[in-house]
């Protein structure tokens, strides 16, 4: 029963997120084609990129990293990870009437408190996963279709990190909505950390190691062949912190 009403009340977001992350998805990276030419002189006209950086993206594959993977799906998990992570417990931390009576039911059922916390939250986790997922495996088939080659094991890691490394939006979402009790306050609260973290660095600026945006594009992996083991490290225990923690304050919370 948890499952079920953790998927109905954030259905309509999950499908909205979906439908949007594959249109424009699939807009920038299929639906535009590849301008060989044009990609290589904006990549001449930015001053940020060292030679060997530019010599990188400069073919299919790194344009199909930079605008796909460091750009559309970045900022679009990031997001949604923040907006699933809220809304997702909107019938257990209440900030009006409504959800007061909804989250009074909740708790009432014959369920512990932390199993109605961590249900919901796997729900809106296992939707995020579908969300970086999908689109993902768009990759190999636009580019076959383009006459071009994007390796489906690239593509695997690329969605990997893009959960694991979004996972720290969702858990640090469920701790302040936990904390607040305002899903609206902690989402914009989120938002503004999302865009502070993704502003300053834009689509080829070099983020630092601590940055979670820098393991969820896999930067170092495209850049370098390797895997950030050390901001996976760091995100996936900041992630089991803060769901510890937003557990452990919303089983000693009274009604």
């Amino acid at each position: 029963m948890l499952w079920k009403r953790g998927w109905w009340e954030t259905r309509l977001l999950f499908l909205a997120g979906l439908v949007g992350i594959f249109l424009a998805y699939g807009l920038t990276s299929g639906g535009l084609g590849y301008d060989e030419a044009k990609w290589a002189a904006s990549l001449q006209s930015l001053v940020n990129l060292s030679e060997s950086e530019r010599q990188a993206l400069n073919n299919y594959q790194g344009r199909t990293w930079a605008v796909g993977f460091n750009l559309i799906l970045n900022l679009s998990c990031a997001n949604l990870a923040l907006m699933l992570g809220t809304v997702c417990l909107v019938t257990t931390c209440r900030n009006a009437p409504s959800q007061y009576a909804a989250g009074f039911f909740t708790c009432s059922l014959p369920v512990s408190r932390r199993k109605v916390l961590l249900s919901q939250a796997a729900v809106g986790f296992g939707e995020l996963v579908l969300i970086a997922l999908s689109p993902s495996l768009l990759s190999p088939i636009i580019a076959s279709l383009h006459g071009k080659w994007f390796s489906w094991g690239d593509t695997l890691i690329y969605t990997l990190l893009m959960i694991f490394g979004g996972a720290v939006f969702f858990c640090s979402a469920v701790l302040l909505t936990v904390i607040l009790e305002n899903w609206l306050l902690v989402f914009v609260v989120m938002e503004a950390v999302v865009f502070a973290l993704f502003l300053p660095f834009g689509l080829f600026g070099e983020r630092p190691w601590w940055n979670p945006l820098r393991v969820m594009a896999g930067e170092s992996y495209f850049f370098h062949g390797r895997i950030p083991w050390l901001g996976l490290l760091i995100t996936l225990t900041l992630s089991a912190v803060f769901m510890y923690a937003a557990i452990r304050i919303y089983e000693r919370r009274d009604l």
